[in-house]
């Protein structure tokens, strides 16, 4: 009884500190990369599909299949969507709703590392590995951010303490906690889901203490249960358009193709440093802790994480979340018997000074990280409550628009290969070809246009013409200022270069962009 006390004060203590004015930034300030400075943009596109779903999930194909700006987005898995949907419900439209789940399952973690070590080792260093773990600064980011890496690395750490508390899997207790976190994990991150599995399989291969055969069976079979069932749904109700996205644009070509990347470095060098400068301490610590006799399912979490990071073409700092309750772990069993009481201090007053230098790398930044220049302008204008549809030319907004209560947004770009024809790259979901993106010529004869890419929508299971031109390439300035001039009917996000327009009012919302207003209001309830 004492133990659950214990964990449920670690619990309720991590919960504060992470919550602590965790919905006060905007959305996509954080950065997910604090070394070169890229900022989450996902985040602002997952919020648009959780506030989507929120609104219309008023039927069983608007709940299982997540939407972005009118399209299915079936790059990432439902889970994250549903729940922070259903904080929305009860919240309202709120970053804090978004960031809700990322926050729990933050916390959770914590409080599962002091559980796990608490079952083998003293109190103090229990208490000193769940503080180190919450003073991690891409841990404490990412838990307070409305992305999907909080929740994944709670999954994936389940999963490692079942086997670090019962190897063999032997208890049916075990076997279910593994089974639904491992499949929970795919539903939430797809193959990053794999993580649970993986380290499953490796540890069988390092540890003597390994779970029968028939274990492994039934661990996989509820990993099955839990993920098969959205997965075959969507392959039966949208199956081109998941094929195309899901598997070979997402798993298969992000995966294996050489896309554009933030930096220059390599892979090993661009994880060993962002490892050494988020959080030198505990690295360190985890290090010695691999010279004594850690638990070998750490151990075997630790280099299926590392392996999936590197071996993906695409580097992200947030892909090394997953690492850090292991590296908790080893760290307390770096601990000297007799520095028990120094450890636990050291690891408070690290805490403490990280949260007194926020701006350093390894900082924990509890107020914005950066700031969006376009958030506060956008706010104002959709207080206007205007019916029109919005264009925001050259946006810098990281899709934070997405995530208002607009009718219709739209984006357009200036000399992204604005030709007449469509992609010619054969991917496998081309937006060019199903309309989404249109040339600025094909926008001026869109009604025209519109049944051809319906129909080509409808090929691909989507029987809908909201995503539609939802982004427009232009091939230079003069284009855009046309576009302005021929849609008298429609409110524009302009850069000042284009504030000429004659036939719209003008309006400066502050910041260094201003609204072109149509003087035909339509006004909204």
């Amino acid at each position: 009884m004492r133990e659950k006390t214990l964990t449920a004060t670690v619990f309720a203590v991590s919960l504060i500190i992470l919550a602590s004015n965790a919905g006060a930034p905007g959305f996509a300030t954080a950065y997910v990369d604090p070394i070169a400075k890229i900022q989450a943009q996902d985040e602002a596109v997952y919020a648009s599909t959780s506030l989507e779903m929120a609104a219309h999930g008023g039927s069983l194909n608007e709940v299982l299949t997540p939407r972005f700006l009118g399209r299915y987005a079936l790059y990432k898995p439902p889970l994250y969507y549903w729940l922070s949907a259903i904080c929305v419900e009860f919240l309202g439209r709120t970053a804090l709703a978004i960031r809700i789940p990322s926050i729990l399952a933050g916390a959770a973690t914590v409080a599962l590392i002091f559980f796990t070590v608490r079952a083998s080792m003293p109190l103090l260093p229990s208490l000193t590995a769940a503080i180190l773990l919450l003073s991690s600064h891409i841990f404490f980011v990412l838990a307070r951010t409305g992305l999907m890496d909080a929740l994944l690395t709670f999954e994936t750490a389940v999963a490692m303490c079942v086997l670090v508390l019962d190897p063999r899997l032997e208890s049916r207790r075990a076997l279910a906690f593994f089974g639904c976190a491992s499949g929970a994990a795919i539903i939430t991150k797809a193959l990053a889901g794999l993580f649970p599995l993986l380290g499953l399989a490796l540890f069988c291969l390092i540890s003597r203490s390994r779970p029968r055969l028939a274990c492994l069976a039934q661990a996989v079979l509820i990993t099955a249960l839990v993920a098969l069932p959205w997965h075959l749904w969507q392959l039966h109700a949208h199956p081109r358009w998941f094929w195309n996205e899901y598997v070979m644009t997402e798993s298969l070509e992000k995966g294996n193709a050489a896309p554009t990347q933030t930096t220059d470095e390599t892979h090993l060098g661009y994880y060993a440093k962002r490892l050494a400068l988020l959080d030198p301490v505990l690295l360190i610590a985890a290090l010695v802790g691999l010279s004594k006799k850690p638990s070998r399912a750490a151990i075997a979490f630790l280099l299926v994480i590392l392996a999936c990071a590197l071996a993906f073409r695409y580097r992200n700092t947030s892909y090394l979340m997953p690492l850090y309750p292991a590296m908790a772990m080893l760290a307390a069993v770096a601990i000297p018997s007799r520095f028990l009481k120094p450890a636990l201090a050291l690891a408070a007053a690290i805490f403490i000074a990280k949260a007194g230098m926020p701006a350093e790398p390894w900082g924990l930044p509890f107020h914005a990280e950066s700031q969006a220049p376009s958030e506060a302008a956008l706010d104002r204008y959709a207080a206007l409550h205007r019916g029109n549809d919005l264009i925001l030319i050259q946006p810098e907004d990281q899709f934070y628009s997405s995530d208002l209560d607009l009718p219709r947004i739209r984006y357009a770009y200036i000399g992204l290969n604005a030709d007449n024809t469509a992609d010619n790259n054969q991917a496998p979901l081309d937006f060019r070809r199903l309309g989404i993106t249109v040339t600025a010529d094909e926008f001026a004869n869109l009604h025209e246009l519109t049944p051809l890419f319906a129909a080509r929508l409808r090929d691909f299971d989507l029987d809908s013409t909201e995503p539609v031109a939802t982004v427009i390439l232009a091939r230079d300035g003069a284009q855009i200022r046309e576009l302005i001039a021929a849609h008298p009917e429609t409110d524009f996000y302009i850069p000042a270069e284009f504030a000429s327009a004659a036939s719209h009012d003008i309006w400066s919302a502050g910041g260094p962009r201003m609204f072109l207003l149509s003087r035909e209001k339509i006004q909204r309830p």
